[in-house]
Formats: structure tokens, sequence, C-alpha cells
């Protein structure tokens, strides 16, 4: 190396050093692609607070909804990598998305500098209160018995976590059911519970509320595990579909060439934050897993993520154009 290649490295290397020594400064935000209200919103809120008074910044959480998360996910990817604009990641827009669309403005391995996990959350198999079959296997002896005449529904439609969960279990099972799909997660719900439509795989802290009060009776988790908060509900795996596990994840990723230093704090104070009263009772009460990780092996569960989803999407056949 030549000695000016040597220290423009080396002031390279110290600029960083010092702009890491010195941050956070000013606000941070953080971009949600999806609406306020939403899950992954509800979800995130809570530590983003708790980050904010560990760093001693304010963290400014953007809602910018639309195109099922891939306008802000897009936002986050050409942001200036300062270490003032974060943006939150999930399984759809980090993993689902790169086999999903054929041409996606970002690049979900390339664009970005994954920071750490925050939780994950597993899907359950639901029917409404009327349905015929009352257990898993009640329910594949049906389907057998009725073939293309029992129906999914999918919360926001095709390429969803709920739609994919639901194709997986169509593969796995041999299971004849049709798709239908919605443009939102509280109308599917409403015509299952109606028993409009028969059964549909939604996030665990979106329908516990309705299995508590027996509105909705649950069938299979998608857990690896039985859940704490519903020990007599038994896996996917367990009931008839080997090495069956489906659970939406979220996580904290920056734009690519943000300094290491702040990734590192970031992520120092994301495992904080998830550690305070505040974010446990929030966790608890939405049925969330909180999930700390070191930027390395979010970068690596991002990969494997993706390749999984990808054998998903290509038994579907889904793709959107």
């Amino acid at each position: 190396m030549k000695i000016s290649q040597y220290l423009a490295l080396l002031a390279l290397t110290l600029s960083t050093a010092v702009q890491a020594q010195s941050w956070p400064n000013k606000p941070i935000k953080l971009i949600i692609p999806y609406a306020a209200g939403s899950g992954p919103d509800v979800a995130t809120r809570p530590v983003a607070e708790q980050i904010g008074r560990i760093l001693k910044q304010p963290v400014i959480v953007e809602n910018l909804a639309s195109a099922g998360g891939i306008v802000g996910t897009r936002t986050v990817a050409k942001a200036a990598p300062d270490g003032y604009t974060f943006g939150f990641g999930n399984n759809i827009t980090l993993a689902v998305n790169a086999s999903f669309y054929r041409s996606l403005p970002y690049d979900p391995i390339k664009d970005f500098a994954p920071v750490g996990l925050l939780f994950d959350n597993p899907y359950i198999l639901v029917a409404g209160k009327d349905f015929k079959p009352n257990s898993i296997q009640e329910f594949m002896a049906y389907v057998k018995q009725n073939p293309g005449k029992v129906n999914f529904a999918s919360g926001t439609g095709v390429g969803s976590g709920s739609h994919l969960t639901g194709e997986m279990m169509k593969a796995v099972g041999g299971l004849d059911i049709t798709h239908v799909p919605y443009k939102s997660g509280s109308m599917a719900l409403s015509d299952v519970v109606s028993g409009r439509v028969d059964v549909m795989f939604d996030n665990v802290n979106g329908v516990q509320q309705f299995i508590n009060n027996g509105t909705l009776k649950a069938f299979a988790v998608t857990s690896p595990k039985r859940l704490p908060t519903m020990p007599n509900v038994p896996t996917m795996a367990e009931s008839g579909f080997p090495n069956f596990e489906a659970v939406a994840w979220g996580g904290v990723v920056a734009p690519k060439g943000t300094p290491q230093a702040i990734i590192n704090r970031m992520n120092e104070a994301i495992g904080q934050a998830l550690k305070t009263p505040e974010v446990v009772q929030a966790n608890a009460a939405m049925s969330l897993n909180p999930i700390s990780s070191t930027p390395e092996a979010f970068t690596a569960f991002i990969a494997a993520e993706t390749k999984r989803w990808a054998e998903t999407v290509k038994v579907s056949g889904a793709r959107a154009e």
C-alpha cells in the first residue's frame, strides 16, 4: 500500500471513530414502512422510546406505509449512512419480497447494514367457533373429505406472511384448499369470525383476545415449540406437518455504509431497551418474543430466511410484477 493510500485510510478510520464517539448528537429517525397503529408500528414504538432514553436523543418514528412496505424500505436504503436514519425491517420486506417481486427498488442484502433483531411472533391457524372441525387433525381430515371446498384467508393479500404460511401448509400437508386474499387483516379476521371464510393464519398477538373469549378456536401454532401462553395448542410440526415453521419477525437495519461503531452502539441500545420493564410489559401484552442478536447474527439470519421463504414462494407459484 502506498503511503498516500495508507494516510487516506488512516484519516477515514479516525474520522469514523470520532463520529462514532460523538454519536448521537441530534434526534434519530426510525422509519417504519407500515401504517401507524399497525402490528409492526405498535410493536416497535416502545422499543424506540427506550432506545431514545438510553442514547439521550429522541428516536422519532416515521411511518411510510405504501406498497406492502416497499416505499418505506426503499427510503431507508437511499438514506445517508450517517447514523441518523434507521429502518424497521421484517420477514416480508427483507426476506419474502426478494423472491416474490421480479423487481425491487432495493436489494435486501446489498443495500442494508443489519443492526439487530427485536422480536418474533409466530402465526396461528384459527377458525370461527362454528366451523365444524375442532382440532388440527379434524381439520386435515375435513379438508381431505372436501377437496377444493375449504378456503383460507390472508390478511394483506398475495405474498403476505399469512398467505405464504397457508401455501406452506397446502404443500406440506398435500391439502386442496383455496386462498381468499383480503386487503386488510381486520377484514379477513371479521370474515373468519363470522364463518364467511373457514380458516386463517394470523399473528398470535392479533387473534389471542378472540381465542380467549371463544370467538375463534385455535388449531395449531407455527413456532418450533408450544407457546407458554397457549400450552394446549399444538405446533404444526407435531400435528402432521414435519419441520413446519413460519415465524414473523422484525428488526432494525441501517443504510449500507453506516459506520460499524454506530451500528454496534445502536445494537447495544436495542439489547438494553428490550430488557426494560416498559418493553418487557409491552411485549408480553402482545405475545411477542423479544430477541436480541448481534449485527452479524442478524445478517446471517436474513440470508437464511430469504432462502427459506423463496422455496415457499416457488411452491405457491405466487409472484408480483
